[in-house]
């Protein structure tokens, strides 16, 4: 009888030991041939020529078009895509140019830009703009956003990351860098002429970054054309991954920046002043590109510049009401708005979660998002309360580093794996160990930042002396640590 079972249960794990083999095997064929899990479930031929295409445009400009003599826009290359792919613009239709300074035909522009499919396989490097924003302040935006960016390039991608809080940029503080050579202010004053000469490195392989200029009265207010020439311009840097970190708040400038983006991923907690700023936010996003887009539409902009569509707090019209009332003025402007509706989808995550229930608040704003909007918001996962990343903020270092093990940081791996990467169940499984491994490497090299050991030496010399409660004559100054992050 105990001979049996023995043999049963070798013969159990032998089978589990083949199907493993066979899944792995699966997955690496899958990998080879360079599509996706969900491509391979349809026609390959067709998921690869359209791959190639979204890759040749992932670095075109946002643009202006005019379907039947009316004017729409600006559009980003993922919306106009799914305008051609239903229909709703074509070759003969009409897109500004801004290097001619005149509307040209769509294929005149896809002669050079390549916005229509193509039997051309000729690959191209893809790239993608990221812009992270959230409305509220102290959502962890910033932390966020520099993890993001040494995940990425640990796993061997290119990255830049850029501050674009313009007003109050400290992204270089965070990765321990207090007194960046060049900021966006020598770009602005055009103390350079290119913006890759504003690239700085950092101390972890493959991760740039282009610092904001923090306390520079005037720079925090671009206007429109000079937010969009910005963004042209960061589309010039060779890199997989842009990564732009917003400021905090509804202000055009976080708007523009985070519409000109390729993805958006809004950042909120589970507080519910935050939840509210965050729904908000996607709110005013919205509205700010069905403005954009129909800003040569008289008859439509009264209806999206009413008072009982902007006006704060509850929504006291659904999007289903307005493209109802559009619908009866202007069809076709309707069935466009409708196209602009499916195609911003902005992404969410869910941030210091601290209870099991918290994560429910993301499905919450995705659902309120849905019905109220008519909008789909993709919630890609949330990330643990953590004290390690406390402690990593205190010592200028994003918290991958500061411990690659902690349930934060493996929580933003899987999310870096599994949906920035769109890796399988079992690829996720092999990325997040070697990413485990690469973070491993990049923390023993990252250099060691103490602010008490650079502060000033208590003494009787200080002018605080007379006055101060944290006397400890011939220690580092308990209350000046400060002090080399703010001057020179």
């Amino acid at each position: 009888m105990l001979l049996g079972c023995g043999f049963v249960r070798v013969m159990f794990f032998y089978v589990l030991i083949l199907r493993f083999i066979f899944i792995v095997r699966t997955a690496k064929q899958i990998s080879t041939t360079g599509v996706s899990s969900s491509c391979a479930r349809r026609d390959w031929q067709h998921c690869i020529s359209t791959g190639v295409n979204m890759a040749r445009i992932a670095s075109m400009d946002n643009v202006f078009v005019r379907v039947k003599e009316k004017q729409y826009g600006p559009f980003s290359p993922r919306e106009l895509r799914a305008m051609i792919d239903k229909g709703k613009f074509g070759k003969n239709d009409l897109i500004w140019s801004e290097e001619q300074d005149q509307w040209i035909t769509a294929t005149d522009f896809n002669a050079r830009r390549y916005i229509f499919p193509s039997g051309d396989a000729a690959e191209q490097r893809p790239k993608r703009v990221i812009a992270v924003g959230g409305g509220k302040g102290g959502v962890g935006k910033t932390v966020f956003t520099s993890s993001l960016g040494v995940g990425l390039a640990s796993l061997g991608k290119d990255v830049v990351m850029v501050d674009a809080d313009l007003g109050g940029a400290n992204l270089h503080t965070v990765m321990g860098i207090l007194e960046p050579k060049y900021t966006f202010f020598d770009f602005y004053t055009m103390a350079v002429e290119d913006i890759k000469d504003i690239v700085l490195p950092t101390p972890v392989e493959r991760l740039k970054l282009i610092s904001g200029a923090c306390g520079t009265l005037g720079l925090a207010n671009p206007k429109y054309q000079q937010k969009l020439k910005f963004i042209r311009q960061l589309r010039t840097i060779e890199a997989d991954f842009i990564l732009l970190d917003l400021g905090a708040g509804s202000s055009f400038n976080v708007i523009d920046f985070f519409l000109a983006a390729d993805d958006g991923i809004v950042v909120t907690n589970p507080e519910p002043m935050a939840i509210q700023e965050c729904f908000n936010f996607i709110k005013i996003c919205l509205l700010r590109r069905l403005q954009l887009a129909f800003r040569s539409n008289e008859r439509v902009m009264a209806i999206l510049e009413s008072d009982e569509l902007n006006r704060p707090g509850r929504i006291h019209i659904p999007m289903t009401e307005v493209l109802k009332k559009v619908g009866e003025i202007d069809p076709g402007a309707a069935g466009m708005m409708e196209e602009v509706l499916a195609a911003h989808r902005p992404k969410l995550i869910l941030n210091m979660v601290m209870e099991k229930d918290d994560i429910k608040e993301g499905i919450a704003i995705q659902a309120a998002a849905a019905e109220l909007l008519s909008i789909e918001v993709e919630y890609l996962g949330f990330i643990t309360y953590d004290q390690n990343v406390r402690s990593a903020v205190r010592e200028l270092k994003p918290f991958l580093l500061q411990n690659p093990l902690s349930s934060a940081s493996q929580d933003l791996a899987k999310l870096i794996s599994v949906k920035i990467l769109g890796q399988s169940t079992i690829n996720s499984f092999f990325e997040k160990r070697k990413l485990r491994k690469q973070l491993m490497e990049q923390r023993a090299e990252y250099p060691e930042i103490s602010l008490h050991q650079q502060a000033p030496i208590c003494s009787i010399k200080c002018f605080y002396w007379g006055d101060c409660d944290y006397q400890n004559g011939g220690h580092p100054c308990s209350v000046r640590h400060l002090e080399p992050i703010f001057k020179q």
